[in-house]
């Protein structure tokens, strides 16, 4: 009779992977900062873990999940990056040490929202009122970048017009005084009287912060119906949060990391405009994040007051995902 031969079986606590030992050091000096700066707790620690890097990360999203709670919408994702430092070779072993950390932070799972009939039925119900709001959303750009009606007018500009307001220099330069070479060159593009279809005027104009917060004071009392009071008391309270620029990531090329796209139809130019961006910025350099901060491991503190100043931007991303919830999600029939 022949015999089964049993396949050898790895103990549990074996790692599946072999690290140098200078790099396990590394990496240990990398959670002890975070320890002490208070992100890292002996809860987040598995009993069983191979890689003291991936741990650092797992601990570092399950912090800024508790900070922000659920959302409907959006989805951060802030990534933890050790930044190599010094390689020092002995006889008896190789000590790696990393001098900083760098933090970056995205939208993990970029989508389409359509708000345009929400916010259409705010500007009925106070004109003005649907601009602000959108403008509200807009002007807190240094947090949380969203992709709008008048990014896209921009972007069209920038990419189709040579920057101008509509598509006739960039016939005059393409096709010069030909009419019929222009004609069919303005059923290719993207015209003005297309982006005009596509979105009221009050939504592809920019408005400045300022104007956004009185604008929003001032209509807010005529709003009777509580679903709207709900918008447009959120809308005020994100124009009043005290935000600056300190974490924005040097930009190199293209800006693509946009938390979201907001539409105004399901099919209008939007996500077309959008994807031309995505796809020039692709053939050469361009910037997907939203905002970064490097961290020196010798200083904890650094690391303490980013997370003083990101309780307001925490409660901007809570405040923008509900503002973007409550207007795709409505009904406005």
């Amino acid at each position: 009779m022949n015999a089964v031969l049993a396949l050898p079986r790895l103990s549990p606590g074996i790692p599946s992977s072999v690290q140098r030992l200078g790099r396990r050091r590394a990496n240990a000096a990398l959670a002890r900062f975070l320890v002490e700066a208070g992100v890292l707790r002996a809860v987040d620690v598995p009993a069983t873990w191979s890689d003291a890097l991936e741990v650092c990360q797992r601990a570092l999203d399950g912090w800024v999940k508790r900070q922000i709670g659920p959302l409907h919408c959006l989805s951060p994702l802030f990534v933890l990056c050790a930044e190599d430092g010094e390689t020092h070779t002995s006889r008896r072993y190789e000590h790696e040490t990393y001098a900083s950390a760098r933090l970056a932070w995205l939208e993990a799972n970029e989508q389409q929202w359509v708000v345009g009939p929400g916010l259409e039925a705010l500007e009925r119900a106070q004109p003005g009122l649907g601009g602000a709001v959108l403008g509200a959303l807009a002007s807190q750009h240094v947090v949380y970048p969203l992709f709008t009606p008048e990014t896209a007018c921009d972007i069209v500009s920038y990419l189709h017009w040579c920057g101008e307001d509509d598509e006739e220099a960039a016939l005059d330069v393409q096709c010069g005084d030909d009419p019929q070479e222009r004609a069919e060159m303005r059923e290719q593009m993207i015209t003005r009287a297309m982006l005009n279809e596509a979105y009221p005027p009050w939504a592809q104009r920019w408005v400045p912060l300022r104007a956004r917060q009185l604008g929003l004071k001032t209509l807010a009392p005529g709003v009777c119906e509580p679903h709207l009071r709900a918008i447009v008391d959120d809308a005020i309270a994100l124009t009043r949060l005290r935000l600056d620029s300190r974490f924005r990531p040097d930009i190199e090329g293209e800006f693509i990391g946009w938390g979201a796209v907001l539409s105004w139809a399901e099919d209008d130019l939007t996500v077309r405009v959008y994807d031309d961006l995505v796809n020039h910025a692709h053939q050469s350099e361009y910037c997907d994040v939203m905002g970064e901060v490097e961290l020196p491991l010798d200083q904890p503190a650094i690391m303490a007051d980013w997370r003083r100043h990101m309780r307001a931007r925490f409660r901007a991303i809570v405040l923008i995902d509900r503002l973007i919830h409550a207007l795709s999600a409505g009904d406005w029939s």
